[in-house]
């Protein structure tokens, strides 16, 4: 893909998600409404999606190709996690600048965590096409999985233990279901995927409009006074993806494989950060503000990143 399309498909994704932004600081999207158009997003359309891709032949994709793709996210969370953890203490080891724990623990978990379904399913979408929603619905599963353990221990500071209620949603289920479905590459009748798709179609632009309406809310003075999210930012859009890009390209010769585990590691923080924030007690101020300000610069570091897969 020619780099003057990727870098023209990024500028109608954030044109959609200035419209919810728009929209949201000028009340015609709510924040109750808001989270309603989330759940449409999140438990119907996402599963959509992801059905609708699989049963329409548009993935196809072998067990191994499967499993190698699955563990080559252990990997790149490994690198995430060595570089988070220690990049966390240091931006609290200032004279004076101690913080709580729980803020050192929401700039690590801000480091970790990308916004990997709100941002990343419609971006690499936009990117590498249909297919790309299968590999995004594979590196849910361990993420999901990361995010209710390790994830809310960063927050909160306290072992919070991974229960089953919170990873059984419609898109976690949709995720396991598409794997044998591609794998044994079955279709279904027209009748059945059109609307599936139909829905699905809603993702894209359903999910810009919620995060851009989300970002409406956060306060500007509390983005752009942190210093600490400056440092936050480069590592999670840049240094930490071309440092897993590195690491991968010798074993992953897949070229969308490999496209889909670097994009997918430089997302924009995770919107679940500002929510387990408010859940467990964390940092939410920290959180809304890093969500604002990593989403706002991603809109030039991915195109960097896909010039840097491109060549």
């Amino acid at each position: 893909m020619e780099l003057n399309v990727v870098i023209s498909q990024m500028a109608v994704l954030f044109i959609v998600l200035a419209v919810g932004y728009i929209a949201g600081k000028a009340k015609m999207i709510t924040p109750d409404g808001n989270k309603m158009l989330s759940r449409i997003v999140l438990h119907i359309a996402t599963p959509c999606t992801l059905l609708g891709t699989v049963l329409s032949g548009n993935v196809n994709v072998s067990a191994g190709e499967t499993a190698f793709f699955l563990l080559m996210t252990i990997p790149v969370f490994l690198i995430t996690f060595l570089i988070a953890i220690p990049a966390a203490r240091m931006l609290f080891s200032k004279a004076g600048h101690s913080g709580r724990r729980q803020d050192r623990g929401m700039y690590c978990y801000m480091l970790v965590f990308g916004n990997v379904t709100f941002m990343g399913l419609p971006v690499t979408y936009a990117i590498f096409g249909p297919a790309s929603a299968y590999y995004v619905a594979l590196f849910n599963i361990p993420f999901l999985l990361l995010n209710f353990s390790a994830g809310i221990y960063m927050v909160s500071g306290k072992v919070g233990g991974l229960s089953p209620k919170t990873l059984i949603t419609p898109a976690f289920i949709a995720a396991l279901v598409s794997i044998p479905v591609a794998i044994a590459g079955l279709s279904a009748p027209a009748v059945i995927t059109d609307p599936v798709r139909l829905i699905g179609n809603m993702t894209t632009p359903g999910a810009m409009l919620v995060t851009g309406s989300a970002l409406s809310q956060i306060s500007l003075k509390n983005v752009f006074g942190e210093w600490r999210l400056y440092p936050v930012a480069l590592l999670k859009l840049l240094v930490i993806p071309v440092i897993a890009w590195l690491a991968l390209r010798p074993f992953v010769t897949n070229e969308l494989m490999l496209g889909m585990l670097v994009l997918l590691t430089a997302m924009p923080v995770a919107m679940a950060a500002s929510m387990l924030a408010y859940e467990y007690d964390g940092n939410e101020r920290i959180a809304s503000s890093g969500i604002f300000l990593t989403t706002l610069l991603s809109c030039a570091t991915i195109p960097l990143l896909v010039f840097l897969l491109l060549t």
